[in-house]
């Protein structure tokens, strides 16, 4: 399931909208938190930036350039990734469907009529994490306008951690503009695929449900948008295939089917910024929603039917992201919250900081000839710069003469614990420093990129 950034759960057609992964004038941001399957201190952070890995519970940090993933230097997406249990890291991107068997080193591009297809979305199969699905739409170059003369967005399905891909089921009526795709958890037969019809100048959300893995689809409609121009499924619910959160794009509200999209009701809709949070806890029992403007809410399963069922939990902490993990609820966030990315045990009243912009202690260690092997020298330099320093290899200790300026790593006490995160950044990412590393940034944006070839992921140069 994408978890987007800015404008929602994007789909391969609104990528200009979101988010690029580039250094390309936004403010270095974290936007999505995902975890292994199998591997329980590995956790992952998508950022504006690239990507960073944590194999020790967020107490180290190593980057991934965006440059191995073949975006075009100007391109404004965050790729939706996933990560199998066997190790495999799934970026999709509008340029295709990546892979990683290696969690980030090696890539190569997918096949089986994936090549060179507009990746929509991704998900892990819930109950058995080494298959995944994926939404792909040819690049049409219509906008994603809902041409009904284009082929169809396709769902492809993997059984072996993205190995080999097959279609799976009927292609997508083709004046449908998809935008994400999930399956239920109890149901894996059961997927669900989000989106809009225009009709005129108005687009009419639709949800598409398929019993049979996509051999036939059923059209529901969502309730009318109003200051919205997309829905997006959130989640489904862990214990109920039939339950379906969908949110909107825009001054979002939230909509939730219990029938699988005969009928709709509308618990919460008080947010006056973009919804990019969201999460449910492993049974479902609790939903947290949140925005950058707003804060976190959170609300219990069994109130949505009675008025005011969220309730304001954290307005300190500026949500970029949410995703819950057993008792754990972990957050994007930007400096000024305390943290970007942070753990609550309590449900989001306090986070205790696992990742700060100078946490980031060096590039993915990969071998010299590997793809990602690019992302270090001055790349990583460049980075390290933009981001106003990163921790030298002994964890904060001290630099040589000549390594990279770092910024000195607060004191990470047992606990850290305050509204917003510990409080400690506070001083180092006041307004002042924010604006000025915001202003170093636009200037450092365009930054020369090293001369590799971008087939190299492909092996092709």
């Amino acid at each position: 399931m994408r978890t987007p950034w800015l404008a929602g759960a994007a789909g391969a057609f609104v990528f200009l909208s979101v988010s690029p992964a580039v250094a390309n004038g936004r403010f270095p941001a974290s936007n999505h938190i995902f975890f292994s399957p199998s591997d329980p201190k590995l956790v992952v952070l998508r950022a504006t930036f690239g990507v960073v890995f944590s194999h020790d519970s967020g107490t180290t940090w190593r980057w991934l350039c965006e440059d191995v993933l073949g975006l075009p230097p100007a391109s404004v997406e965050d790729p939706t990734f996933a990560l199998t249990a066997g190790g495999t890291l799934v970026a999709g991107t509008s340029q295709g469907l990546l892979l990683s068997p290696d969690t980030g080193c090696n890539w190569r591009i997918a096949g089986e009529g994936l090549a060179h297809q507009a990746i929509v979305d991704i998900a892990i199969r819930p109950n058995s994490p080494h298959e995944l699905v994926a939404l792909a739409a040819p690049d049409n170059g219509d906008g994603g306008s809902g041409d009904s003369s284009a082929p169809g967005a396709q769902v492809y399905a993997s059984t072996d951690d993205g190995t080999t891909w097959s279609t799976a089921g009927t292609p997508i009526d083709p004046s449908i503009v998809t935008s994400t795709l999930d399956v239920a958890a109890t149901d894996p037969h059961r997927l669900y695929v989000a989106g809009y019809r225009l009709a005129g100048a108005s687009r009419v959300p639709v949800l598409l449900v398929s019993m049979d893995d996509g051999v036939h689809w059923t059209e529901r409609f969502a309730p009318p948008l109003m200051n919205e121009v997309n829905v997006y499924i959130a989640a489904v619910d862990p214990t109920n295939a039939d339950r379906v959160y969908v949110r909107t794009e825009g001054q979002s509200r939230l909509f939730v089917t219990s029938d699988a999209g005969l009928t709709f009701q509308v618990p919460f809709s008080s947010l006056t910024g973009q919804m990019v949070g969201f999460a449910l806890s492993p049974d479902g029992s609790k939903i947290y929603a949140g925005s950058r403007e707003d804060g976190l809410f959170v609300a219990a399963r069994s109130s949505l039917g009675s008025p005011g069922a969220f309730q304001s939990k954290n307005s300190s902490v500026h949500v970029q992201c949410l995703t819950a993990r057993g008792a754990e609820l972990w957050a994007c966030a930007d400096e000024a919250s305390g943290f970007a990315a942070g753990v609550s045990g309590d449900d989001g009243a306090t986070f205790a900081a696992k990742f700060h912009l100078y946490d980031v202690q060096g590039p993915l260690t990969c071998a010299p000839d590997a793809p990602a092997a690019q992302c270090a020298g001055e790349l990583f330099q460049q980075l390290c710069s933009n981001l106003g320093g990163c921790l030298p290899e002994d964890g904060g200790a001290g630099a040589d003469a000549g390594e990279i300026p770092t910024i000195a790593p607060k004191s990470r006490s047992s606990c850290g614990c305050t509204g917003a995160g510990d409080g400690a950044p506070a001083s180092l990412f006041g307004a002042a420093t924010i604006g000025a590393l915001a202003a170093r940034w636009r200037r450092s944006a365009r930054r020369r990129r090293t001369p590799q070839c971008r087939a190299s992921i492909d092996h092709s140069c």
